[in-house]
């Protein structure tokens, strides 16, 4: 009995070490694949190697034109414009960074200033033809602004871009503070709707529908410390969905996660999915929903 013992964990060792190498064997062959196609697509010339040796581009946001073949890039303190259609033109920037009194409040609260203390670009979203809304965290401060496409100067056909600074306003609802929050947001019709952190800290949050194409900027949100509203949520995306042929019936649904208030005191921590519909057409309803603000 020892002795077969003794060969069946020899077996089992052997059976292990032989799955272990065939493992390092296909980690080296998906290495090697890699390192050949990267290096194919650079000798294309069909790609461009976007890194700045200077500085963290720490990438936040993508926007896709695939029509006019552009795509924006949301990073730290600035805004990159690549035009698919000729990879080795070189990129367009522009330059936002967050003031600088307000990065040394934010160094002074304690903030990373490498990987916190800047305007890291988190939402682009084309608000018309020629202009996308984007918001930053401004060095925990949020901004927004719109910025312009338009022929360039020197090359004609070619978009540039022009940051409209007398378009800036607070970003507090649409944008949050930190670079590191879950947030959503989706531009419909001229109306921003959002779910993002309200405060400094991250401690409270709201859904918003803000009203861009209204020099008022007016606002509609959920309810401030009201935890059968929203509870530490973690948002996830938000979309349009039609729920009939009527438009005056179109929703905008936002999908998050949420530590759940069904809980009792001492039952454990649950953390619940949850789906909000949000009015779309009434500026009298926000959530819809009788005892409870989820539709879920």
């Amino acid at each position: 009995v020892c002795c077969l013992k003794k060969k069946k964990i020899k077996a089992e060792s052997l059976i292990h070490i032989l799955i272990f190498l065939k493992l390092i064997s296909l980690i080296k062959n998906i290495i090697s694949l890699s390192t050949f196609y990267f290096l194919d697509l650079l000798r294309s010339n069909s790609s461009r190697l976007l890194l700045n040796s200077e500085t963290d581009l720490a990438f936040q946001s993508l926007l896709l034109d695939e029509k006019r073949a552009w795509l924006m890039v949301g990073a730290k303190d600035r805004v990159i414009l690549l035009h698919l259609d000729s990879p080795n033109r070189e990129p367009q920037e522009v330059f936002w960074p967050a003031p600088n009194e307000q990065v040394k409040h934010c160094r002074l609260a304690g903030k990373n200033p490498e990987t916190e203390c800047a305007n890291f670009i988190r939402f682009l979203q084309r608000f018309n033809h020629t202009h996308v809304f984007a918001c930053g965290t401004g060095s925990y401060q949020p901004v927004c602004a719109f910025i312009q496409l338009r022929a360039g100067a020197k090359e004609s056909g070619i978009l540039a871009m022009h940051l409209m600074t007398h378009s800036t306003e607070s970003g507090r609802g649409k944008c949050p503070y930190s670079p590191h929050e879950h947030f959503t947001g989706q531009l419909i019709d001229g109306e921003l709707y959002s779910g993002t952190s309200t405060d400094f800290m991250g401690s409270n949050a709201a859904f918003f529908r803000t009203h861009l194409d209204r020099p008022e900027q007016n606002y509609i949100r959920t309810e401030q410390n009201q935890d059968d509203w929203l509870n530490e949520p973690v948002f996830i995306e938000a979309h349009a969905i039609p729920d009939t042929y009527s438009h005056e019936d179109d929703k905008v649904y936002i999908f998050f996660r949420e530590t759940a208030v069904e809980a009792g005191q001492w039952e454990k921590r649950r953390i619940h999915a949850r789906v909000a519909r949000v009015c779309k057409v009434s500026r009298e309803c926000f959530l819809e929903d009788g005892s409870n603000p989820h539709d879920s």
